[in-house]
């Protein structure tokens, strides 16, 4: 029996969360379609799974490679059979500024669009946001 898109969703943040502090770019880009559209904290608009990837290898061995990622809250809300729209919370500690000063912890708040695909629910689109304010419950 295949998971329910809420599984699904809980499923891909808990590996994400794994893949990022295991800083295994490959697996975390594995959680994407081959067409995927990420936007960062940044506004940096990385096309396709293939830059997705290279561009998060290339800051894992720099600013994230001491990073640890957690995922909090996710809220799904299925559109139809095949999408879905997810609200994921974040938080990272122990990533540095690109001039390579520490960066203070920081949370934030993933937009993901999710699609089925013949390998299971993958992240077509994500829209990343830095938060202002207190941190996520623990």
């Amino acid at each position: 029996m295949s998971p329910t898109v809420e599984e699904a969703a809980r499923a891909i943040a808990r590996e994400w969360e794994d893949a990022w502090n295991a800083h295994d770019m490959t697996r975390l880009a594995a959680l994407f379609t081959e067409d995927a559209d990420l936007v960062t904290v940044a506004a940096t608009r990385l096309r396709g799974r293939a830059q997705i990837e290279t561009s998060h290898a290339a800051m894992h061995r720099s600013q994230f490679q001491h990073s640890v990622w957690a995922c909090h809250e996710t809220e799904v809300q299925p559109l139809g059979e095949s999408f879905a729209l997810v609200h994921q919370g974040w938080s990272i500690r122990g990533d540095l500024d690109p001039d390579g000063t520490p960066r203070a912890p920081r949370h934030g708040l993933f937009t993901w669009w999710l699609r089925a695909t013949s390998r299971g629910w993958r992240i077509r689109a994500v829209q990343n946001t830095n938060a202002v304010g207190a941190p996520p419950p623990r």
